[in-house]
């Protein structure tokens, strides 16, 4: 699932935990950690525990989690579910994650107003071919070419229940990278949870903290700056909450970057408002799919969610 990775763990969050600062009526913590590659970016999970070897257990539990899930939701791994859904229009017996996902899938979709759709993987697919044909072009395919790809999209044509999913359109497909990183994110902090750990951070292209942090203050998370990524924008502060961040520089087809991943699903271009948003939100799934759809949201249109929604906190950078 190869996608952004926007979001830096600030210095004082990683090493500045002392322990020192904590209560005298409770144990040392130690930091246990899993660094690797995942989910077509890095990853990394980080608890706080007065048990090391039964940390480092549970890290590993998770890893296989992460793997498990992979298999299910990948797009690039041709014998995954998806990949099979994508291939025959349809997918019986599918996975219990399944059923979850499409549904936060669907309440994103509701919240956004069709601006998060996970049925534009047809647009990519034609851009992808497109700038694969033509690496220096400064143009994107023919309209014509991209009406012909809105017609195989669309989420209202998804049907789906917990034994069978599929689409009412041949040739539709879904691409599940704005919304399958958080919904893995969020499975393995209920995996944390379950196993009785209170103080975690976990990296998977989105950020999810249980708790907050050890030494009694939030996690600190800094969002770079979209058009200088070797600069913070904004410091975050997570207390058992997710943050994610989409902008179109995350994966581009064009060298200029007018040309890039995220697709307006109701034009079919890449026109996104905003060069990047992020999104805090009580779920790593629905910080994932807002932060993905909310890019094509004008600013009435976010003060409206905000409002509406005062779980949420949406920060914009222009």
């Amino acid at each position: 699932m190869q996608r952004r990775r926007f979001i830096q763990i600030l210095a004082a969050s990683v090493a500045g935990f002392n322990p020192a600062r904590l209560t005298s009526a409770q144990p040392a913590l130690e930091t246990v950690t899993w660094q690797g590659y995942t989910l077509g970016a890095e990853g990394r999970l980080q608890l706080y525990t007065d048990n090391k070897a039964s940390g480092q257990d549970t890290l590993r539990y998770c890893f296989t989690e992460l793997q498990r899930l992979e298999k299910i939701f990948s797009l690039y791994d041709p014998h995954s579910e998806l990949s099979r859904l994508n291939r025959d229009g349809r997918l019986d017996g599918p996975a219990p994650e399944w059923c979850a996902l499409l549904n936060a899938a669907n309440q994103a979709y509701q919240l956004s107003k069709g601006l998060f759709d996970p049925t534009v993987q047809p647009l990519w697919q034609l851009y992808a071919q497109h700038f694969k044909q033509h690496p220096h072009a400064r143009t994107g395919p023919a309209r014509s070419k991209i009406q012909a790809a809105r017609t195989l999209t669309g989420w209202q044509h998804v049907h789906y229940d917990t034994d069978t999913i599929q689409f009412n359109r041949p040739g539709m497909q879904l691409t599940l990278n704005g919304i399958a990183q958080g919904f893995i994110t969020d499975h393995i902090s209920t995996c944390l949870k379950h196993a009785g750990y209170s103080q975690a951070l976990i990296e998977l292209g989105e950020t999810r903290a249980i708790g907050a942090h050890p030494a009694a203050r939030p996690w600190r998370i800094g969002i770079k700056h979209a058009r200088q990524p070797a600069t913070v924008y904004e410091i975050a502060e997570l207390d058992n909450q997710a943050l994610a961040t989409s902008g179109g520089y995350g994966s581009r087809f064009s060298t200029d970057g007018q040309f890039h991943h995220l697709f307006h699903p109701r034009s079919g271009y890449p026109t996104t408002r905003w060069s990047s948003i992020s999104v805090i939100a009580p779920t790593a799934t629905q910080a994932d799919a807002l932060s993905t759809g909310l890019c094509f949201a004008n600013a009435a249109e976010i003060q409206q969610i905000e409002q509406a929604h005062p779980e949420l906190s949406i920060l914009k950078q222009i």
